[in-house]
């Protein structure tokens, strides 16, 4: 018997899960009051990193005389073509999510679903939709306190900014996280004036503390303020923008600000807590490894649970939880090994854990890094700025972590992502050729330091914390 798969909610969670259950074999209703591909498609991923991608592309031109071009002119950012270059992307990529949905013959019920158990969703001017599993994938919005809302005009959360029709001269972005750094970067290589503050000692205060100084250091470089150990506590509207308040004291101000602390599950409203589902401190779904909730029939996927705010973690716990919802043998993902990529300039590339995080668990820590600058490869792409970092244990020369900052680091650390999910030692690295002159060169390299054994780095001593060979 065709078995009945409900989905509420339809970005990466959502429209993933719809179209890996009808390839499966199974009956699909896909409920969602927006347009199909959430928050990734229409209002984060996609449109920031088009975004970035303009702005690098902006960059290089404006340094061609280093790569021996001669443009007459200037170049200049032209913000609404870029929002309107956004916008193809986005509407692309919707019209390929709609014909992938027709093509597997998901019924799309535009509407908003109330969870009633895990078999049955109230979807108003719908009625009841029954189904043998419901799958919760509603995402999550961005935390906007009431003392921040001075001025809706000028304070804005990353859903309104590429809205915006004109950019301010200058801007504050209060939060030291993923979108908080990524605007930092986007809006000053546009000619805007960053301020940005943050709660932590260093921007990013979750990745690497090598990675992290690069950030911080480039922020320098570039222009961009930032002040840490600053709690902000609210936003007041001035005459020509908004100042920001901490200890009844002005921290900073700008015309317009950008309120990046966070993000909180989509729960609000769906009945979850009449239906007896349990909910963590930060509204956020309560779920095993197989993304289940304690209803029977009732999954939680993505954003929603609280696990990993991760597009792509979200499209894979979407799999797993069909999988289970359709009998198929399984097992739960290893969520420490999902590698992701944060797009600043330049950008970063992770999977694993950090040094720090590896020495707290109790590792004997070996950490092999190479500067960008030392490859050929960056060299002719004008391309200095970045390391890569590679953490291993010592004793048993397992691979614990890589850590990525330049050029093209989204793409390259998926070589170690296969090698941690595989459990490898740091010589599944080194006794891996790697193609010269490439990028890549760099993780090779790193490895080897982690070995003392570079080849073009000055040798390690004993007197060095790492420089004990692996096994």
């Amino acid at each position: 018997m065709t078995k009945h798969i409900a989905i509420v909610g339809g970005g990466p969670a959502g429209y993933v899960a719809a179209s890996h259950a009808a390839a499966e074999g199974a009956q699909v209703t896909l409920i969602d009051p927006h347009p199909l591909g959430g928050t990734c498609l229409h209002r984060g991923c996609i449109p920031t990193k088009t975004l970035v991608e303009v702005c690098n592309l902006l960059e290089k031109m404006r340094r061609a005389e280093s790569y021996g071009l001669h443009l007459s002119g200037t170049v200049e950012p032209d913000w609404p073509a870029m929002r309107a270059k956004a916008g193809k992307v986005i509407d692309l990529l919707n019209t390929g999510i709609n014909s992938l949905m027709a093509d597997r013959r998901v019924v799309h019920v535009q509407g908003r679903g109330r969870i009633l158990d895990g078999h049955r969703v109230e979807v108003a001017g719908h009625g009841v939709i029954e189904a043998d599993a419901v799958l919760i994938c509603t995402g999550s919005s961005p935390i906007l306190p009431e003392n921040f809302m001075a001025d809706r005009a000028r304070v804005v959360t990353s859903d309104d900014l590429l809205h915006w029709d004109t950019l301010p001269r200058f801007l504050l972005i209060v939060g030291d996280g993923v979108v908080a750094c990524e605007y930092a970067f986007i809006m000053n290589a546009l000619g805007v004036q960053v301020t940005l503050v943050a709660m932590g000692e260093r921007p990013l205060p979750f990745i690497d503390s090598d990675i992290a100084a690069v950030v911080q250091r480039e922020m320098r470089r570039r222009g961009i303020e930032f002040i840490n150990k600053c709690a902000v506590e609210s936003l007041m509207a001035i005459p020509d923008g908004v100042v920001a308040l901490a200890n009844d004291k002005v921290v900073a101000s700008a015309e317009r600000v950008l309120v990046a602390i966070g993000r909180r599950p989509n729960t609000h409203g769906m009945g979850l807590e009449e239906a007896g589902v349990k909910l963590g401190p930060r509204g956020e779904v309560v779920t095993n490894g197989f993304m289940q909730t304690g209803l029977d029939g009732l999954y939680a996927v993505g954003d929603v649970n609280g696990r990993l705010a991760l597009a792509h973690a979200a499209s894979a716990q979407a799999r797993l939880a069909v999988d289970h919802a359709l009998g198929v043998e399984c097992a739960p993902l290893d969520e420490s090994v999902i590698p992701w990529a944060v797009f600043t300039m330049p950008e970063i590339g992770c999977v694993g854990m950090t040094e720090q995080h590896a020495i707290e668990k109790g590792h004997a820590v070996s950490a092999g890094r190479f500067d960008l600058r030392g490859l050929g490869k960056a060299q002719a792409m004008s391309e200095l700025t970045g390391m890569a970092k590679v953490v291993t244990d010592r004793v048993s020369g397992r691979l614990l972590g890589v850590h990525i900052i330049g050029a093209h680091a989204s793409d390259m650390v998926h070589e170690a992502a296969v090698l941690l999910r595989q459990g490898a030692t740091v010589h599944a690295i080194t006794q891996t050729v790697h193609a010269h002159p490439t990028l890549s060169e760099a993780i090779h390299e790193a490895a080897e330091d982690a070995l003392g054994q570079a080849v073009h780095k000055p040798m390690k001593r004993k007197n060095t914390h790492h420089a004990d060979a692996l096994p």
